[in-house]
């Protein structure tokens, strides 16, 4: 009963406010849908998960096809992910579907993120990324290619890393009809590493320097950043010359460009002054106090691109998250993105978190995506 009536007070507010809720709002939806759990292995689990989404009033969704070095779909230069048949396609069953009942196929690629040397992730074919080429793994400054306790990522700074994700954009987007191309924070997980040897091979031989440079150096930290965003500028030219009807997103991890500057060498403020990103998504935790002015603090900082609110549903309850969602559009930015699907089709009684189910109370009826967003290739959704 507390749970029925706290949603019935957070609506309220919605409306006493005049927060866009309603039918025919103007708001971009999106909903993540992680490949590591159920949602995009097989045709059933693609069904539902349209299905949920639809009934829940998303107007987009944004499919995990690379999760850590890995295809969710017909690659010609990754090996299919584990558990999914090999005659199956997920990003085609999903294009199929989630077009037809008119909503948007973000490709969501893991970046330099390939592998785990522990957990869930441990990846043991050799004709893996990190198999086939240990010469492009990120390392710290001591050697050890395990960034924190158990990751293990490519080099942004070596070309050949560079270009061999756009080459996967590449193939994703000559096969496929998706409506944008979505990035899972790129940049460097730890920014006191990126000591591959040939990183530090390129970085003084355009500094004219030799050695290894300390972390604390500004040249080497500025040259990495730059190295992220020329990544993003990659990606932006192949999907211009591709599909260039397609979005470019790129989920970031603060409201503040400085924050991921200084944490992860993403400098998003320029990708978007510079119009290599369509639209960003800052993941947010915050309170519905503070929630508002964070989330226009974003928008402040991405030079009329617009901003999409991050909401990590995994960890709110239903309450929580309306507030969230009420206090996301108190602000200047255009829409909202959960995380993930999983989360909220975890059955009432296991979990307190929200559910699918009690969205109803935030998204009331559907919603149309922002016009500067929307897909203008002929036969795809709107």
């Amino acid at each position: 009963m507390r749970h029925i009536l706290a949603l019935a007070l957070v609506a309220a507010v919605c409306l006493l406010t005049a927060i866009p809720a309603a039918q025919g709002a103007d708001e971009f939806r999106g909903l993540y849908v992680d490949a590591f759990h159920p949602g995009l292995a097989n045709h059933a689990e693609v069904t539902q998960m349209v299905k949920a989404a639809k009934d829940a009033n998303f107007n987009a969704i944004f499919v995990q096809v690379r999760k850590r070095g890995d295809a969710y779909y017909q690659s010609a230069l990754e090996p299919k992910a584990k558990g999914v048949a090999a005659d199956y396609d997920p990003l085609a069953d999903i294009l199929r579907q989630a077009h037809a009942a008119g909503l948007q196929v973000h490709a969501w690629l893991a970046v330099y993120e390939v592998a785990q040397t522990t957990g869930w992730n441990v990846e043991d074919r050799g004709n893996h990324i990190s198999k086939v080429h240990p010469d492009w793994l990120m390392s710290d400054k001591d050697g050890k290619t395990t960034i924190g306790k158990s990751r293990v990522f490519v080099d942004p700074g070596l070309p050949a890393v560079q270009d061999n994700f756009v080459a996967i954009v590449r193939d994703i987007l000559t096969k496929y009809s998706v409506d944008g191309i979505h990035l899972e924070d790129p940049g460097y997980r730890d920014p006191n590493a990126g000591y591959n040897s040939g990183s530090v091979a390129k970085f003084n031989e355009i500094a004219q320097r030799t050695g290894i440079p300390a972390t604390t150096d500004e040249d080497w930290r500025q040259w990495r950043t730059a190295q992220v965003t020329n990544l993003i500028r990659g990606v932006h030219n192949a999907i211009k010359a591709i599909r260039p009807s397609a979005a470019l997103s790129v989920c970031v991890a603060s409201y503040s460009p400085n924050d991921t500057r200084k944490d992860s060498l993403q400098e998003w403020d320029v990708w978007a002054r510079e119009g290599l990103v369509d639209f960003l998504v800052p993941m947010l935790s915050s309170s519905q106090e503070y929630m508002s002015g964070i989330a226009s603090s974003a928008v402040a900082s991405a030079a009329g691109r617009h901003i999409y609110i991050g909401i990590g549903t995994y960890k709110l309850t239903a309450a929580a998250a309306a507030e969230q969602i009420c206090a996301t559009r108190a602000s200047t930015a255009k829409g909202i993105v959960l995380f993930s699907y999983h989360y909220l089709q975890l059955e009432a009684d296991k979990t307190t978190l929200v559910k699918m189910s009690d969205l109803a109370s935030v998204f009331i009826g559907p919603a149309t995506i922002p016009a500067d967003s929307e897909v203008r290739e002929e036969g795809t959704a709107k």
